[in-house]
């Protein structure tokens, strides 16, 4: 099992990051880990240009920096945390600092809460998006009510060679989809990791659907009958199965037959579309965190993340663990 050595955990001295510190120590001290905190400040150059040397104001902006670390240092001294623990300050847009530090560190989890938090709409905002799509380490991306443990995990996989994505020119070569391979057996790494607390539970899901079937049954132009179309749809459904089968026996040995004993995850191959089932079915479990990959054409800046993943962010509003697959790279470059 992948064990998660270095953690950065993004915060802003406020309730709602609290779920991000509260989980962020315990992950860190699960796994011995080495912890990083940062805030960030919007720079201040442009305020200072606003403003005259002489003018108040000019200072006020100049020393915002030093205010805002002490203000960090100050809160997360009311969660145990020592003034001399590692904790930094980042000057600019946010998603992009993180990416560059994250680059420069080799961090192995960030860990942030949602910076929306109206659950009646997207519960990620605009920063939380440019983060999830295009920061290469895996993201802890917390609902700001989730302080508690999780109870209820469930991880995402794609068995499924017949989806319109799978389809794509993105993922239909050899190389492509042993990445998606990996990526699966990473994300049941990461949802291992996240179930083994005491009374969670784990869900393995997978969405399957056969490639043109509503063509095949409705189209004026398919010469295909009823019966052959059953036959191809059944045949899809048990290459899946057997595919999830495979995966799960392969990933059972790479975190441990001892662990998935004890974990006894609960498997779930749904026929659907994957954006709307994935998240009827977290909703229909009580889901609390849904540990997913993003797919998206590896070795390329610019392919950031493949529309299902898109399409499941923009709906859920419980807890992600977003797992980016080998060989991706950042948009975000160090100058």
């Amino acid at each position: 099992m992948k064990k998660i050595n270095n953690i950065l955990c993004v915060v802003e001295p406020n309730d709602n990051s609290e779920a991000a510190l509260i989980h962020a120590l315990k992950i860190a001290n699960d796994h011995q880990a080495d912890i990083t905190f940062v805030s960030v400040l919007n720079k201040t150059e442009k305020w200072k240009k606003i403003f005259k040397k002489e003018d108040a104001n000019y200072n006020k902006f100049k020393s915002y920096p030093k205010e805002k670390l002490v203000l960090l240092k100050n809160w997360l001294e009311k969660y145990d945390i020592s003034p001399e623990a590692n904790i930094k300050l980042y000057e600019g847009i946010g998603f992009i600092e993180t990416i560059k530090d994250v680059i420069k560190n080799d961090y192995d989890l960030i860990v942030k809460s949602a910076e929306n938090i109206d659950w009646l709409s997207q519960l990620f905002g605009s920063d939380d998006m440019h983060l999830l799509r295009k920061c290469p380490c895996p993201i802890l991306m917390l609902n700001p009510a989730q302080k508690k443990p999780f109870k209820k995990v469930m991880a995402t996989v794609d068995v499924n060679d017949g989806s319109i994505e799978s389809q794509s020119e993105e993922s239909n070569e050899p190389d492509e989809k042993r990445v998606q391979e990996t990526l699966n057996k990473s994300v049941l790494n990461f949802g291992a990791i996240f179930s083994l607390s005491d009374l969670t539970e784990l869900h393995i899901c997978s969405v399957w659907e056969a490639f043109g079937e509503s063509h095949l049954r409705h189209s004026v132009f398919s010469q295909t009958s009823t019966k052959e179309v059953d036959s191809y749809v059944e045949e899809t459904k048990l290459k899946c199965l057997n595919r999830l089968t495979q995966l799960i026996n392969e990933s059972n040995k790479l975190i441990g037959t001892d662990v998935a004993d004890y974990l006894q995850a609960k498997t779930h191959l749904i026929k659907g579309t994957p954006s709307k089932t994935i998240c009827s079915t977290a909703g229909s479990l009580n889901i609390d965190l849904i540990v997913m990959g993003s797919v998206a054409r590896t070795g390329i800046p610019g392919f950031i993340i493949g529309n299902t993943a898109e399409s499941i962010l923009g709906q859920v509003t419980c807890s992600v663990l977003v797992v980016k697959p080998d060989g991706f790279v950042s948009p975000v470059t160090i100058r």
